[in-house]
Parts: C-alpha cells; sequence; structure tokens
C-alpha cells in the first residue's frame, strides 16, 4: 500500500491550522462543505513526526478545533460588492448567516453565484483576493491558526 507513497515530513511542533472553503494551494481548492485540517511548517505536508506524547497533542488539537469550528459555508458565495471592508471586524462565527441573492461581484464565474453579506462566508479564492485588494481593509483569511494549548 505505501510502496510509492512520497511523504512531506512535518515535525510534531509545526502549525496546525484548519482551512475554510476558498483556500487555495497547490492548484487545490477547498470545497464548500469541506474543511481541512493541515499541518505545516517550512513546506506543506501531513506525515507528522516527533516523540508520541508531541505527536498525539498536535492530533488531539486538531480533532478539537474541528469538533468547534465555526459553521462551513456550504454554498459557493462571493463577497457583496457592498461589504465596506473598513468596517468589518473579523470576529467568531458562530452560525451560518444568510446568504443575500445571486450576482458575479468580486468573483469570477460563468454563472451568477450567492453574495454573501459577511466576508467569511466567501468560498472562491478569487473573491478573497478581489476583497483583499480593495485598498486598506482587514485582510479576509481562509485560514483559522489553533490556539496553543495551556
Amino acid at each position: 500500500m505505501l510502496d510509492n507513497t512520497e511523504f512531506e515530513w512535518v515535525s510534531a511542533d509545526a502549525t496546525p491550522v484548519l482551512l475554510y472553503p476558498g483556500f487555495a494551494s497547490d492548484d487545490a481548492l477547498v470545497e464548500p462543505g469541506e474543511i481541512v485540517a493541515a499541518v505545516y511548517d517550512s513546506s506543506d505536508g501531513i506525515a507528522l513526526y516527533g516523540n508520541r506524547d508531541k505527536v498525539l497533542t498536535l492530533l488531539l488539537r486538531l480533532a478539537d478545533a474541528v469538533r468547534n469550528a465555526p459553521p462551513v459555508p456550504t454554498t459557493e458565495a462571493c463577497i457583496a460588492a457592498s461589504t465596506d471592508p473598513s468596517t468589518w471586524k473579523p470576529g467568531p462565527l458562530t452560525e451560518a448567516l444568510a446568504l443575500i441573492t445571486r450576482a458575479w461581484p468580486l468573483c469570477d464565474s460563468e454563472t451568477p453565484q450567492p453574495i454573501a453579506a459577511d466576508p467569511r462566508l466567501a468560498t472562491c479564492s478569487d473573491c478573497v483576493d478581489a476583497f483583499n485588494e480593495r485598498g486598506p481593509l482587514t485582510p479576509l483569511r481562509l485560514v483559522h491558526f489553533l490556539p496553543d494549548q495551556p
């Protein structure tokens, strides 16, 4: 089974993160309805190494983060053109917010996409980049860094 598998080896001291819909890396996109638990250091990867306690602690942190993660958007959504990036403040998303309507704002698409009133519900990488390029603002992140456990 593992004859031809190549791993990126990542230390158990690496940074654990949750990746949300719209996050793109290595020609792969986290799709609506998905969440990715990732661990990385100077390279990307998930083959963890370290002593037993360190690896166990990291995996338990990831499991706890997934269990307690904010709602994951389940439909494709672009950021509404009316969203004011200068007033938007990131914070915990405790329940899914309603999508407003359908259009193309800040999102390259062949078909109209739902518009999200809150940029945390954006699920396409193009609209995230467009939102972040609109001038001085609070950047939209599709990555949630997990806090260290006490």
